[in-house]
């Protein structure tokens, strides 16, 4: 069986922000649990509303889902929500330099494979402090994962750059869109991935042709990644 993961840097969703923006995001995680995802994470929140949609989630998806918040600032909290059949959240840690953390679960496919999966919004401006984080990520994903590994969110790394990075050979990486992902250009929102995995997108059809919205970045900033994860070992 597959594991499937999800994530959406939603960027400082709060009170004032559009109508369209808070339907982009009820469409997405609607989606996701009726996909029963294993993991679905909102990147990017503000701290007006953490603990709203991660109520909203819980009541309505639970018990077959739990969100829990890791604090952020005042605005770059994220909402993680788990498959309590299959996934359990392990916590998170400091980002070097940045008031963020790295998120960490823990899924277990049915009859098939362990996968631990890291999702962060990594420091902003493809920075050495960007590139820093990432291969910080990497090591630290090879040494606690027991080898089966998938680093994701809004990486904030231009997926055209991705060699400039200087990760180990058996690093892979995977861009679930082929244009740009952020309002601002680029593909920041992609995966790094160890070579036993297999990865392919999820949803991708659905979000393109019932929600046409997400192509338009104006109202959410950013795409939505869905991935399929399987063993490739």
């Amino acid at each position: 069986m597959a594991i499937y993961v999800a994530w959406f840097n939603v960027e400082k969703v709060g009170r004032s922000s559009p109508q369209i923006k808070e339907t982009i995001i009820s469409h997405f995680l609607d989606y996701c649990f009726r996909s029963e995802f294993d993991i679905v994470t909102l990147l990017e929140i503000h701290s007006a509303r953490e603990t709203d949609i991660a109520d909203h989630i819980n009541s309505v998806y639970g018990p077959a889902y739990s969100a829990t918040v890791v604090h952020g600032g005042h605005s770059n909290s994220y909402v993680c929500a788990i498959r309590t059949k299959t996934t359990t959240f392990d916590g998170s840690v400091k980002l070097v330099g940045l008031n963020r953390d790295v998120a960490e679960f823990s899924t277990s496919a049915s009859g098939g494979f362990k996968l631990k999966t890291y999702l962060a919004h990594f420091k902003s401006g493809q920075t050495g402090l960007t590139s820093k984080q990432l291969r910080e990520a990497v090591e630290a994903a090879a040494k606690t994962s027991g080898g089966t590994w998938l680093i994701g969110g809004d990486l904030n790394w231009d997926y055209g750059r991705r060699d400039a990075l200087e990760l180990p050979k058996d690093v892979k990486f995977f861009s679930y869109w082929s244009d740009s992902t952020q309002r601002k250009g680029s593909i920041l929102d992609w995966a790094l991935y160890s070579d036993n995995l297999k990865i392919k997108a999820a949803g991708i059809s659905e979000f393109k042709r019932k929600h046409s919205e997400f192509g338009d970045m104006s109202g959410p900033d950013h795409k939505p990644v869905a991935l399929q994860i399987d063993n490739g070992a």
